[in-house]
Formats: C-alpha cells, sequence, structure tokens
C-alpha cells in the first residue's frame, strides 16, 4: 500500500509539474532557474523538464495507433459477423486449494466437451506489457479458468491497451525500452520503474473515455475481442461476460457499444476494483457487477474523477442505470486495489481467514451463476 501511494504522489507530482511548465508561470521557474549557481541541481532540473515534456508529448500521442487502426494502416475495421473456428478448451492445474476445496464439481475433466453456454475475456490492469502475466495475475487466471464450469470458455489473451492486440515488447520503436524495463522488474520487483508502464496505459485508458478518440480505440478493442472469439470457435448468439481488472473494467466497457451491435448478445461485464468512467457501454450491458475493496482509494477516486458517476447528474447512462438496478456493488472486504493487500494475492487473509484471492474467485463464480439462470 505505501508502494502505491509513492506511485500515485509521483503521478500527482508529474501532472503537477507539467502543468507549471505549460502556464504563465513557466516565465517565473525560469528567472528561478536562471539564478541558480549548482551545476548538479541544474542538471537534476533539466532532467526533470526533459521528463515532464516527454510526459505530455506521451499524452498527446496516446491516441496515435488506435487512430492508425482507424486509418487502415495496421488492418481492416470492426467485423459484423463471426465465422468460428472450433477449438478445444485447455484444463490447467489448480493454484489456490481453498478455491478447489470450494468449488470442486468443475474440476473432473470429461470425455466430451459441452457446448459453451457462455464466453467470458478477461482483459488485465494497468500494469500489462506483455503476453506473459505476473505471476500473481496468472495464477488468479489459471485459478478462474479452472473453477469455471465446463460450458464456459475463458479468454485470456487480450492486450487490452492496444487496438492491435500488441504487447509493447514486440512490433513497437520503443519495444526494446519496454523489455528493458521487464527486465529490471523481473530482477527487482520493488522497482518504481513499472510506473512508466502504468502511465502508459493510464493514456491509453483516458483515450477510452475521451468522446473524440475514445471510440476510436473502444472499436478496435472490440475489434480484438472478435478476433479471439473466432480463434476460440465462437457460435452465434452465445452471452459474453467481460471481466476486467483495474482500468480494464473501462476498457470492457469501452468495448461493450460495439461488440453489441456486431453480436447482438447479452453482455454483462464485472469489475474487479474497477476505474470506469460510467459513460461508455454502460446502456448496452445487461448488468455491471462492480466489486472492490473497501480499502482501495483509487476505485473511490475514481468515483469522483468523472462527473457522470456524481449522484447529482441524475440523467447519466451511469445514474439512470443504477437507478434501473442493472450496477451491482460488491464489497470484496478490507482490501486495497493490487499488489500484496490486492484482490488477487492467494497468500493475504480476511478476518474470516479467507484468502483475497478465494474470495474474489468465489464473488466471480457466484456472479457467472446468476447469469445461467
Amino acid at each position: 500500500m505505501r508502494r502505491y501511494l509513492i506511485k500515485l504522489c509521483a503521478a500527482i507530482f508529474l501532472a503537477i509539474g507539467a502543468i507549471v511548465l505549460l502556464s504563465p508561470a513557466n516565465n517565473q521557474w525560469l528567472e528561478w532557474y536562471l539564478a541558480l549557481n549548482s551545476r548538479l541541481l541544474g542538471f537534476v532540473l533539466d532532467l526533470i523538464r526533459v521528463g515532464l515534456i516527454a510526459l505530455v508529448l506521451a499524452g498527446l500521442l496516446s491516441p496515435f495507433e488506435s487512430l492508425g487502426w482507424w486509418a487502415g494502416w495496421y488492418g481492416d475495421g470492426i467485423e459484423t459477423h463471426i465465422f468460428p473456428i472450433p477449438q478445444a478448451r485447455s484444463s490447467p492445474q489448480i493454484l489456490d486449494p481453498q478455491v478447489h476445496s470450494t468449488y470442486h464439481y468443475a474440476y473432473a475433466p470429461k470425455s466430451s466437451q459441452p457446448t459453451p453456454k457462455r464466453y467470458v475475456i478477461y482483459l488485465d490492469g494497468i500494469s500489462q506489457s506483455c503476453a506473459d502475466y505476473p505471476k500473481r495475475v496468472q495464477n488468479f487466471l489459471d485459478t478462474l479458468e479452472t473453477t469455471l464450469p465446463e460450458e464456459m470458455v475463458f479468454i485470456q489473451d487480450i492486450m487490452a491497451y492496444s487496438a492491435l492486440n500488441r504487447p509493447l515488447t514486440s512490433q513497437r520503436p520503443f519495444a526494446s525500452f519496454w523489455r528493458w524495463i521487464n527486465r529490471i522488474e523481473a530482477n527487482n520487483p520493488n522497482s518504481p520503474l513499472d510506473i512508466l508502464i502504468n502511465l502508459r496505459n493510464t493514456f491509453q485508458v483516458a483515450v477510452s473515455t475521451d468522446n473524440r478518440y475514445g471510440p476510436v480505440f473502444n472499436r478496435g478493442t472490440a475489434q480484438v475481442i472478435l478476433n479471439s472469439l473466432r480463434q476460440k470457435g465462437y457460435q452465434p448468439g452465445i452471452p459474453l461476460t467481460l471481466l476486467g481488472y483495474s482500468g480494464g473494467a473501462q476498457v470492457a466497457l469501452g468495448a461493450v457499444t460495439y461488440l453489441k451491435y456486431a453480436l447482438d448478445v447479452p453482455i454483462d461485464v464485472i469489475s474487479i476494483a474497477g476505474v470506469v468512467s460510467g459513460d461508455n457501454g454502460i446502456a448496452e450491458i445487461e448488468r455491471l457487477y462492480h466489486a472492490k475493496g473497501d480499502r482501495d482509494m483509487l476505485a473511490k477516486l475514481g468515483a469522483i474523477m468523472f462527473p457522470k458517476r456524481w449522484p447529482i447528474v441524475a440523467w447519466s447512462s451511469w445514474n439512470k442505470s443504477r437507478t434501473e438496478g442493472r450496477i451491482q456493488f460488491i464489497s470484496l472486504g478490507p482490501i486495497s486495489h493490487n499488489g500484496a493487500t490486492g484482490p488477487i494475492d492467494p497468500v493475504a487473509k480476511l478476518p474470516s481467514g479467507q484468502s483475497h484471492l478465494s474470495r474474489t474467485i468465489e464473488i466471480i463464480l457466484d456472479i457467472l451463476s446468476q447469469s445461467r439462470r
């Protein structure tokens, strides 16, 4: 939690610095800077200044990939029909014995696979940078997939922050830079460099909520999901559940409008510690399950940042859906946003003795069991 607060403060500091850099206060900044006699301090300030300029440029260029996809530089636009290619499901090994003992009915493999009745698509949080998930996230995904009923197909190969479904670590001009950060993170999990990945993906979440560029990004994400559904043998008419963690919940909601248009099937969204704008896709879903921990400050910040989630804006899609009962709020307990005290950690325990991971899996399975009725 302390590490997360440090990162949050750093992001706020960078944002404030960028504002000062581009505001009339920059004149006073220059006068003070020129009066310095220390070369070391001047060098440090130059680095900060260059970093702030890079941050502003990164924010301005964040819609570029989506606009390139829309312009046809990388491929075709969204498709409105699915041409299925059957593919068998895999059965990974369960990694949380506590979940195994609670949901034992889904473990025994059958000789013949049942006809899929629902597809569950996972979209990761803003720390996603490559196709390989961190150990904690992969453990969560493997545990969830093993506990799902056999008639549900689980998809976890979506790069949530790319309209091209490309990881940061390949087929990009700065791929080597992102691979370098990943190597440092692998050797030193406490390295603060992952804030760069978080900032980059946060910009993509901001694009998803933007009224100008959001429709392009969200349509690209919908295309990525459609392609993955085809590869998993999707048959028309089967309902979907989008499972989004942190910023992935916003990306999921953004894609709903276009998935609904392309497939015309019931779509539910499960938000785990989600930061959502309350606008995109809300009107198109059957139900949004918004699950967050009582100590999740970032998810609470989302309710403040986006005006359309304010109770006073009664005419917004969020508040209309809430009034209609299509948004259900679920408490995960005394759990924070991520990390060792987050909702997918298999070691941390609730006061009841249940692990955070087990609690989150239990809630997801309860929601999916409701959708089967």
